[in-house]
């Protein structure tokens, strides 16, 4: 606020996306599209702040809400009628099919039973060299095998 009125921010997008080849124009992948999305999603929270004193504004805000604008603005990449606003063939014009759409969606979650439980065996490894009884001197790489072993991880 500057003499009772509301001064809105300056905001900018800085991305580092592919440059154009040849003949072939910069086109976006997957990736930056949805990187683009949760920048935006930043710029729009540092935008739509209405607040008192710009130092609680925008990202300046608690480590646990920072970045849900910008998650929430993700996921709107990923919806087919945003996508086909934009997402078309540079040469015919073709808008993204739907098949192309929901194979995009369904990878999002390949390989991620594994993931899970690489997570969850670190955080149990973790655990275990945290709770320790006493401390000792010991080789990390038995002591994981050993840790799981034990929970028949490996």
């Amino acid at each position: 606020m500057k003499d009772g009125k509301r001064v809105p921010p300056v905001i900018s997008i800085v991305c580092n996306f592919t440059k154009p080849t040849g003949d072939t124009p910069a086109l976006l992948t997957f990736d930056e599209v949805s990187t683009y999305f949760h920048e935006f999603g930043h710029a729009l929270h540092g935008l739509l702040s209405n607040v008192n004193y710009s130092s609680l504004a925008g990202t300046n805000v608690p480590t646990d809400f920072v970045e849900l604008p910008s998650q929430i603005m993700e996921n709107w990449a990923l919806e087919p009628e945003v996508l086909k606003s934009f997402a078309k063939h540079y040469k015919t014009g073709e808008v993204i099919p739907d098949a192309l759409i929901q194979k995009m969606k369904s990878s999002g979650t390949y390989g991620q039973g594994f993931a899970t439980t690489e997570y969850l065996a670190a955080s149990m490894l973790d655990m275990d060299f945290h709770t320790q009884k006493q401390v000792m001197e010991m080789n990390a790489t038995d002591f994981e095998k050993k840790s799981m072993d034990s929970k028949g991880m490996i």
